[in-house]
């Protein structure tokens, strides 16, 4: 009788050690990776920080002419 898992480690490894070898190379990825994100971020704020600046300026106009 095989006791469980004896076999599994020598498989296991087998399977992880493409994953080793290539730890470099998923560090230069996710590096990438984050810089596209963060790239679309400063996109997106800015044009939303354009969009909040001239509805911010709608609304002081409007309460400026209440006022008067």
């Amino acid at each position: 009788m095989v006791a469980a898992g004896v076999g599994r480690a020598p498989r296991l490894r087998r399977w992880l050690a493409p994953l080793a070898e290539q730890r470099g190379a998923a560090s230069a990825e996710y590096a990438l990776l984050l810089a596209l994100v963060v790239i679309v971020l400063i996109t997106a704020l800015t044009d939303l920080g354009d969009v909040i600046r001239t509805r911010l300026s709608e609304i002081s106009s409007a309460l400026e002419e209440a006022g008067n």
